[in-house]
């Protein structure tokens, strides 16, 4: 809410230019009279385009794929384990997980997928991570270990940890099951001496009679303990029965001139909670990856390897394991390619959309794909159940095709044909590249071509708040790592006074009331320009360039002030009976105002009121310094109500008391890390060996 910033704004920001706009000008300047003349009267067939396109000499001639990626590195590997091992005998744990994990990305994976090595990496991050008590994450290295070839011969030590770190999750019989192979594994120990092969085997005897002479409910795994922490996501009361992740509050309606909007179906408050969705597509920023999870978002502090590239990194392996049997094979090899053609973030989604599907998928699914239905998902003509995961309605979200002119179109055509050599290169599709594109790839091209026109529009940002320390709000600051599409929450349409605030939890979105809201009113989000941050031609301006609308909300309309603008010469105050409102001078010698229902406004009462929100705001802020943010934010939620009864924005008090509740909500729930003394992230070809006494 505070950034005031838009999508676009932002990823223009951070991109550098790469060389596919130099392949474009170049193809548009060599592909001569007639081809251009025909791509009007392609224009409107995506599928001739895209074949089109892909046959078009110059542009095939001029397109090279090659493979181009961050690759292992044993000698590095192997200097980071030497430094990690010195680092852990010396009792440093947090240096020799952060060397470890240098050398564990740094590694290389053989062919088979085995490597020694990796795995006695692995093995050996289990031990500090256990030490260190973070058992799901050393049962994660301790699984991967086995996978990728741990020795026989030193198994007994690994199973003998995973039972350990069984037992703490209350896993009993999964760790009886461990301690029985711990102790098989043993006879294997050929280099272990006798004496201590005598003591190991005593100590799993005694552990195992435990599980022979315990009752049967202490040997049993308990149900109700995660091994793996979840998503701190809140509930919905009442979920909508037609759009599972929203609220029964939730309604959509659509107009012509305004698309799909929001509308309460009933009164809501502030702090409600409308939306928590899952995204049907993310992607991580390239400048995040060794810091965040690629998968899922979260950040890292032992990250899993993919077995071919150092950047891409997962919190756990089942976000490994997600990933590397869907999309990353098709990706891991084209990484560096990518950044240096300058591809946007919408274009990963784009390649993503694809990637996280198999061919068959699409092949058996293609009639989703067939008929764009820009009023999908408005309630009186929604009889399905409009599901966030399904590719329809993320299909279905507007597109404005008919509005393009026709280089855009081309532009994206040829960006589509350029992907789709990519997923040819990568052996996405069974046969060979041919000279024309085939029947599956002109598939493939038309939907991914599509979805590069549905993400201008629908692509949301994913953020995390950065903070400089974790009791303090001071210098803390909301940070684009990825992007996202969520299927229902891009059906809400923008204000630049919004009612809505989101947050991120990994590349989930939740969405709560930052006011109250009428049975009846249209529920707003904003896609960047806040009114109380720019003025009205400015924001205008940005809207119209990124989202091709005008925007007609009530800040607009009304042309309300920035807030270094706001006064409080003239407060609107509320009418108790109707909810409108009627400005007051406070200049004015009139001591009665009256609403224009007729209704007269008590204005000696609403102006105690709010001297009296200004004590309770001081004791809100002093809670928030505090980092007592649950009762900051208690308090603010409740400071708000009495504000939103006695007087209608633009009021400056109403805005400072929204952003801190949505500071407080960040710091509570969302995405978030403590940058202040943070080590550099995970990266291989780093030569900082500073440590931590």
């Amino acid at each position: 809410m505070s950034r005031g910033e838009m999508f676009q704004e932002a990823e223009e920001k951070r991109r550098t230019e790469g060389f596919f706009p130099q392949v474009y000008k170049a193809v548009c300047s060599t592909m001569g009279e007639e081809n251009i003349d025909k791509l009007e009267t392609l224009r409107e067939s995506m599928p001739d385009l895209i074949k089109f396109t892909y046959e078009l000499k110059c542009f095939k001639d001029g397109l090279d794929i090659k493979e181009f990626y961050p690759e292992k590195n044993q000698y590095e590997s192997k200097a980071k384990k030497d430094y990690g091992n010195k680092a852990y005998k010396e009792g440093k744990d947090l240096d020799a997980l952060y060397l470890y994990s240098q050398a564990i990305v740094s590694t290389p994976v053989g062919k088979d997928g085995q490597s020694r090595e990796l795995a006695v990496l692995l093995a050996n991050r289990s031990a500090v991570l256990f030490s260190l008590k973070a058992y799901h994450l050393a049962l994660d290295d301790i699984n991967l270990a086995f996978e990728k070839g741990y020795p026989d011969d030193l198994a007994y030590k690994l199973y003998d940890r995973k039972a350990k770190c069984l037992i703490a999750f209350k896993q009993m019989a999964d760790a009886g099951e461990a301690y029985k192979l711990a102790l098989k594994y043993l006879d294997k120990a050929t280099k272990l001496s006798a004496d201590k092969k005598k003591q190991t085997q005593r100590e799993l005897v005694q552990a195992l009679n435990f599980f022979k002479n315990a009752p049967a409910k202490l040997t049993k795994n308990d149900p109700d303990v995660d091994l793996y922490p979840k998503a701190e996501l809140p509930d919905i009361p009442i979920k909508n029965e037609l759009y599972p992740v929203m609220s029964d509050a939730v309604t959509f309606k659509y107009e012509e001139a305004r698309g799909r909007f929001a509308v309460a179906s009933r009164d809501i408050t502030v702090g409600d909670v409308l939306t928590v969705e899952k995204a049907i597509v993310s992607h991580m920023l390239p400048e995040y990856m060794g810091k965040n999870c690629t998968h899922c978002f979260k950040t890292m502090k032992a990250p899993l390897p993919c077995d071919t590239c150092t950047k891409v990194m997962f919190c756990s392996l089942s976000c490994r394991e997600a990933a590397m049997s869907t999309y990353h094979k098709y990706e891991c090899k084209l990484i560096d390619l990518f950044l240096s053609s300058g591809m946007s973030i919408i274009c990963y989604l784009a390649y993503r959309s694809i990637t996280q599907k198999s061919l068959q998928w699409f092949k058996d699914n293609k009639n989703l794909f067939e008929n764009h239905d820009k009023t999908s998902g408005q309630t009186k003509e929604q009889k399905d159940v409009y599901v966030s995961g399904d590719y329809k309605n993320y299909f279905n979200l507007v597109n404005h095709h008919a509005e393009r002119i026709t280089g855009d179109i081309f532009h994206r055509s040829m960006f589509t044909v350029f992907l789709l050599r990519c997923l040819q290169s990568q052996g996405y599709f069974p046969n060979a590249p041919g000279d024309t594109a085939t029947e599956d790839e002109i598939l493939i091209g038309t939907i991914m071509m599509h979805f590069l026109e549905v993400l201008q529009f629908n692509a949301h940002e994913v953020a995390q708040f950065e903070m400089v320390s974790k009791t303090s709000q001071e210098g803390a600051k909301s940070a684009f790592i990825g992007a996202a599409v969520y299927p229902t929450l891009a059906l809400f349409n923008h204000s630049c006074d919004p009612s809505i605030v989101r947050y991120y939890v990994e590349d989930y979105v939740v969405v709560q009331a930052i006011k109250n809201i009428f049975k009846g009113e249209e529920i707003c989000e904003n896609y960047g320009p806040i009114f109380f941050h720019s003025a009205k031609d400015d924001r205008q301006m940005r809207l119209k360039k990124q989202y091709w609308f005008e925007c007609q909300c009530v800040a607009c309309k009304e042309n309300w002030p920035v807030m270094h603008e706001m006064t409080q010469d003239v407060l609107n105050f509320r009418c108790s009976t109707c909810g409108d409102s009627a400005p007051f001078h406070t200049s004015s010698n009139m001591p009665q105002l009256r609403c224009g229902c007729g209704t007269p406004i008590n204005l000696f009462k609403g102006l105690k009121e709010l001297a009296d929100t200004e004590l309770v705001s001081e004791s809100a802020s002093t809670e928030l310094e505090k980092n007592n943010l649950e009762k900051a934010q208690e308090i603010y939620t409740e400071l708000l109500k009495k504000l939103d009864a006695v007087i209608a924005p633009p009021y400056p008090d109403y805005y400072k008391i929204q952003q801190n509740i949505w500071k407080c909500i960040w710091m509570r729930f969302g995405n978030r890390i403590v940058t202040g003394g943070i080590r550099k992230p995970v990266l291989p070809g780093d030569d900082d060996y500073d440590t931590v006494d």
